[in-house]
């Protein structure tokens, strides 16, 4: 499984320069950029395999960009894994709830990462 195209949205320079070294270390394409606020236009015009979200970012919470790409018909079918550092219970529930495939906290192992990544694209294209 090589090639598949993974937008990160991260705005913590530092993480996403580390997932994404992890990503494409082996042979995935990190895709869009590291602005949140860009994240919905390259959802669109890049159309990635998967969506690696955090929830706590500045401007706009997690939660209300994954309710806003499952309520959208052309982004509605991207599964997306959720790596935050917030571990509540409740967080976790309301992520599944509004469409998230996978729920991770970091800090993290690269290889737990990287585990969850391909159980996901593997779970939609044997759908």
């Amino acid at each position: 499984m090589t090639g598949e195209r993974v937008l990160l949205i991260d705005d913590e320079p530092a993480m996403h320069k580390l997932i994404k070294v992890i990503l494409e270390n082996e042979g995935f394409q990190l895709v869009g950029p590291e602005e949140h606020g860009k994240a919905k236009k390259e959802i669109k015009g890049r159309r990635p395999d998967l969506i690696i979200l955090d929830i706590m970012m500045p401007e706009v919470d997690g939660f209300e960009i994954l309710e806003r790409l499952k309520e959208d018909q052309e982004t509605s079918r991207i599964p997306v894994i959720v790596l935050t550092v917030r571990n509540l219970k409740e967080d976790m529930q309301r992520a599944k709830s509004l469409g998230a495939d996978l729920y991770m906290t970091k800090p993290f192992e690269p290889t737990d990462l990287l585990d969850a990544v391909r159980m996901v694209l593997d779970s939609v294209q044997s759908a």
